[in-house]
């Protein structure tokens, strides 16, 4: 039996009428443990003509730095030869950045006096200027977001709502943010703008200076040889065991590959592009040029990118509402399929690796299945477009004494309709029928629209399907659906004891996951965090027990709405 929205309960959250403070899934209640933003005395200054900007999230995990190791990371150069360690993607968001609490940050709220940078110990002012915050150079969790000209950085375990580093960037605003929790030395955080270039720069180095510009960072200028200049950038993200790599996409539907050890001002070139709507994969001429590589994917805007967990494939969706996986190391695409309506906005991968989620201006979510290539799933709940989706890593499915097991997942959702909704997915409950083969030329299919979905077998290496019938394909319907926020959402992230969420205005709430038992003891967040590489690799099974809790296209009329 749905549950109406007055069962949500509790008071109004944020001032604004209509929104709770928790709302309930099958585990117990979720509560609005507390809520961040920019300070309102910061004015922020909008450069270009793109106009107000969206807030995006990204959480950056600070490991305790190795003994030994200085506190002033080097500055790439063209000669400098320095490579980071592998960037692993621990989880699935854009930049795969599924983190968890990591005790206090060790932060000292009552610190007052000048900075002292460069030893063991930093110190960095707030936004406001009347707090501080030690031991940078410690362990601890971070929300790194942008609002206009600024990039802040929020301790996540901290109950302040403000921000205590603010960075201003005086010739373009910044856009979308990676971070690199696996990085040993140099920069581990970059930083996409309007004008298409990007900067990286090391997150612990910016954290230890009380200025408010980027300290010895790296300018990496998006602008060819004969000098014009490209498109903003859309999405930025690291590739998993790759030292140092990552990519870069753009409004114009390329998508470019950098090396961080390389000189960001190296003239480059590429050929031009002469069909938008073909892929088309470009290397520079030489060994210095940075970016080292082209790749056209699309006509229009790439708007999201996300890696397979082992950084073996590179998920993008685009203005042309395609969804499109490729092996990364080959440079070869291996299947895509088409929204049902629309441009497709952002995209995820499962722990896993084995099945992708997609979301869009149909206001529809779509699960994909790597083995199968291709849409295997869609659910409907949102009433606007969707922004963000991720899976969440950290649940576990519920308990039960039979024998029988199913693969089971728990993924999220946000949108333009400020609603928050979960979803459960239970593998065994999708059947897929046994029908004629499909069809498809080497790019784009020419079989009837759900010829891909009908086949037994997966459609051809480098074919782009179109959407299948909807009726032959199973619908989900949401967990949960709960209003959280009065501005429409802009991020999702899980974490290992919240869920959080951010709005297009900058705003972020953390969501508390229910406490099980008082007298049980958590593990530490930052153990969780260390181990999760390992735990969440793992299948998550649960035995098909009837009256447990399973797919929710199965029981439709289960949706907790608050």
């Amino acid at each position: 039996m749905a549950t109406s929205s007055s069962a949500g309960g509790g008071g109004a959250a944020g001032g604004a009428p209509g929104l709770k403070t928790y709302f309930k899934t099958p585990e117990g209640r979720h509560k609005l443990q507390y809520e961040k933003t920019h300070s309102p005395s910061v004015l922020h200054y909008n450069h270009g003509a793109g106009g107000k900007t969206v807030s995006e999230m990204t959480m950056a995990y600070l490991k305790e730095k190795p003994v030994g190791q200085g506190s002033t990371p080097s500055t790439p150069s063209s000669g400098s030869g320095m490579r980071s360690a592998a960037a692993r993607l621990l989880g699935t968001g854009n930049g795969s950045r599924t983190l968890s609490f990591a005790g206090n940050n060790g932060v000292s709220r009552a610190v007052s006096g000048s900075s002292r940078v460069g030893g063991g110990i930093g110190m960095s002012t707030s936004v406001s200027g009347s707090q501080a915050v030690v031991n940078y150079d410690g362990k601890g969790t971070y929300i790194i977001f942008n609002t206009a000209d600024t990039l802040f950085i929020s301790d996540l375990n901290s109950h302040d709502k403000d921000p205590v580093k603010s960075i201003h960037f005086s010739n373009s605003n910044p856009l979308c943010h990676a971070f690199d929790s696996e990085a040993k030395e140099g920069h581990d955080l970059i930083i996409g703008v309007w004008s298409g270039d990007v900067y990286s720069m090391s997150l612990r180095q910016q954290l230890q200076d009380p200025g408010k510009k980027p300290v010895a960072s790296q300018h990496f200028i998006n602008k060819e040889k004969d000098g014009t200049a490209n498109s903003r950038c859309t999405c930025v993200a690291w590739v998993p065991e790759r030292d140092g790599i990552f990519v870069v996409s753009n409004a114009d539907g390329n998508l470019y590959v950098y090396d961080k050890s390389k000189d960001g001002n190296a003239d480059w070139t590429f050929p031009t592009v002469k069909d938008q709507s073909q892929l088309m994969i470009s290397h520079a001429k030489h060994n210095k040029s940075n970016p080292t590589a082209r790749w056209h994917i699309c006509q229009g805007a790439i708007n999201a990118i996300s890696f397979s967990p082992d950084g073996a494939y590179m998920a993008t969706v685009g203005r042309d509402g395609y969804l499109r996986v490729f092996d990364f190391a080959k440079e070869q695409l291996i299947f895509g399929g088409k929204s049902y309506y629309g441009a497709l906005l952002c995209c995820s991968w499962s722990a896993d690796g084995k099945y992708l989620l997609s979301g869009g201006e149909d206001d529809l979510v779509q699960v994909w299945s790597m083995d199968d290539r291709k849409m295997v799933a869609w659910g409907e709940g949102h009433t606007s477009w969707v922004s963000s989706v991720a899976f969440d890593s950290y649940w576990s499915p519920p308990n039960s004494d039979e024998a029988v097991e199913s693969v089971m997942y728990r993924f999220g959702s946000v949108g333009q309709d400020t609603q928050l909704l979960l979803w459960d997915l239970a593998m065994d409950e999708i059947a897929v029928p046994l029908r004629h083969p499909s069809s498809g030329s080497p790019t784009f299919s020419s079989g009837s629209p759900s010829a891909h979905w009908d086949s037994a077998c997966p459609p051809p290496t480098g074919v782009l399907q179109p959407s299948p019938r909807m009726r032959d394909v199973p619908k989900l319907s949401p967990l949960v659906a709960h209003r959280v926020h009065a501005d429409p959402l802009s991020g999702l992230e899980f974490t290992s004891e919240s869920i959080v969420t951010i709005c297009r205005e900058g705003q972020i709430k953390i969501w508390a996951r229910p406490v099980h038992s008082e007298n049980s003891q958590r593990p530490n967040s930052s153990e969780l965090l260390a181990g999760n590489a390992i735990s969440k690799d793992k299948m998550i099974t649960s035995p098909n027990k009837a009256g447990a809790v399973s797919s929710s296209f199965k029981q439709p009329s289960s949706v907790l709405y608050s």
